[in-house]
């Protein structure tokens, strides 16, 4: 078998068996090195991406079970450790401004990023080297030998090295170079996956990016949720809009919204959709009798929100509205333009507490239903009517202190 169809048998097999993951097709990709006599014992990967999250994708691959130690980078977003047949992936993805972060800068990548064909160089004990990851590769690990290259068609970088006391010989730096354009493909074909994963959890929420990828994406396709129900609106958001300039606006905006949603989440919530200047957001439970859990999730994001929007001295305020019951999830629109969304009288009962909330000078109410799902103590605000909806709601402010600008 000539090594082309090595090269093709290989990529073939690892499309089939390691699919979009990246890390095991780094793996495979070592392991077929070292088949071929290329004594690896790390190996390190940067991929670019187009992301509205993520700028930058590492992986580090070593021959051995090991903990990597601390992140280099201060644009870390996301970090998983692999132990994979007695060796280690380290995976980083990472955000924007990580390509030009100064540790980025001072690598052997960044050479390739501008343009160099390779970069090779002998590493020696003892010696200076024009590199500080060449001194720590070659006092630390025992490093001989640093080859980092271009990936054929990809907006990415690969670098391998050996320990080897000869270090790798011409033959095998023509095969390493050979080997990259069936690497490529298959990585081209991962990093694809892991984007539209990534950018559909981030534009339409974690479960309606599920449902999308099992195929839920007929008009009406809707199934039955239960849960907390969270609505929050920016009070005054009309004449904050008027008193800044857009560009200004929108990075307060954001600001605020990276306030309250990384809390959301850290609750075990799920935000799915901003309207305009407001947060639609459940907490599902899978046990209708009980809600308990996803209520106290709910209120607890809600205390945490208002808490961290004081101590941030954000110039926004809100009021959030918190409701318990049934609602429908699920895919509505038509066939030029879907949306997924929730539906249902419950979250019309929360988005209308919400609403009550500047006239009762409260930061945070809740309906009586989900104040006895979380079974912890609260003090009746007023019973007031909801618009649209029949009957008084007893509506609930947290027993706790209050918030700045809070009444009793």
């Amino acid at each position: 078998m000539s090594v082309y169809e090595e090269l093709l048998d290989w990529q073939r097999r690892t499309k089939a068996e390691a699919g979009g993951n990246i890390a095991q097709v780094m793996h495979r990709y070592c392991r077929f090195m070292a088949g071929h006599g290329v004594e690896l014992f790390r190996s390190t990967m940067a991929l670019g991406t187009l992301h509205p999250q993520i700028q930058a994708l590492r992986y580090v691959w070593f021959d051995d079970v090991r903990d990597p130690g601390p992140f280099p980078s201060p644009a870390l977003f996301v970090r998983r450790i692999h132990h994979v047949e007695g060796c280690t992936i380290d995976e980083a993805l990472m955000s924007h401004g990580a390509k030009h972060s100064e540790p980025f800068r001072r690598s052997p990548f960044w050479p390739i990023v501008l343009g160099a064909p390779r970069l090779v160089a002998r590493l020696h004990k003892g010696t200076k080297h024009e590199y500080p990851i060449f001194d720590d590769l070659a006092e630390q690990e025992g490093a001989t030998h640093y080859a980092v290259y271009p990936l054929p068609a990809m907006d990415g970088q690969i670098s391998l090295v050996t320990r080897s006391p000869q270090g790798f010989t011409q033959s095998q730096l023509d095969f390493m170079e050979l080997s990259l354009a069936a690497l490529s493909l298959l990585l081209d074909d991962a990093v694809k996956a892991l984007i539209i994963d990534t950018v559909l959890a981030c534009y339409v929420g974690h479960s309606p990016a599920q449902q999308i990828k099992q195929g839920q994406i007929r008009p009406g396709a809707m199934m039955a949720m239960h849960g907390a129900i969270w609505f929050s609106d920016i009070r005054g958001y009309s004449t904050h809009t008027q008193a800044n300039d857009p560009a200004e606006f929108i990075g307060k905006l954001n600001a605020y919204y990276e306030c309250v949603v990384p809390i959301i989440y850290e609750h075990q919530g799920e935000v799915l959709k901003f309207i305009g200047d407001a947060v639609l957001a459940i907490f599902a439970d899978d046990n209708p009798d009980d809600e308990g859990d996803a209520c106290r999730r709910a209120l607890g994001a809600a205390l945490a929100s208002n808490q961290a929007l004081l101590d941030r001295k954000s110039e926004f305020d809100h009021g959030i509205g918190l409701h318990v019951g049934e609602f429908q999830f699920g895919n509505i629109g038509s066939l030029r333009r879907l949306d997924f969304t929730v539906i249902g009288n419950e979250v019309n009962v929360a988005a209308r507490i919400e609403a009550k909330c500047s006239a009762l000078q409260q930061r945070l109410l809740m309906s009586e239903a989900f104040v006895k799902q979380t079974g912890l103590p609260a003090r009746l605000v007023d019973k007031v009517p909801l618009k649209g909806i029949d009957g008084d709601f007893a509506l609930y402010a947290p027993a706790e202190r209050r918030l700045e600008g809070e009444t009793s």
